[in-house]
């Protein structure tokens, strides 16, 4: 599973959160969400930086693993929901093996 999301603010924003964001976001690991970490950080310019996080996800089903993803990145932003621009969000699925 790969999670990719706009932070607002640019890599300015991004640089003092990144750390953190990315012990949350390790913290989610358990038996449905594997190996959850930042795969990527795509800049553009100072304003722009896109998020790319990867995760393996134990679900019965593409909907139950885009819902637990979804969770887990929430939890890893805790109350820093404003600082991403979630309607950017894009996620691509791919069933185990492929």
């Amino acid at each position: 599973m790969r999670l990719s999301i706009t932070r607002r603010g640019g890599w300015h924003a991004w640089g003092p959160v990144s750390g953190d964001f990315e012990r949350s976001l390790a913290a989610q690991a358990g038996s449905a969400v594997i190996q959850p970490q930042v795969d990527a950080e795509t800049r553009r310019g100072r304003e722009y930086v896109r998020i790319t996080v990867t995760m393996t996800i134990a679900s019965a089903d593409v909907a139950g693993a885009l819902a637990e993803a979804w969770q887990a990145f929430r939890d890893a932003a805790r109350d820093d929901s404003r600082g991403w621009d979630l309607a950017s969000a894009a996620a691509e699925v791919r069933p185990e093996g492929q």
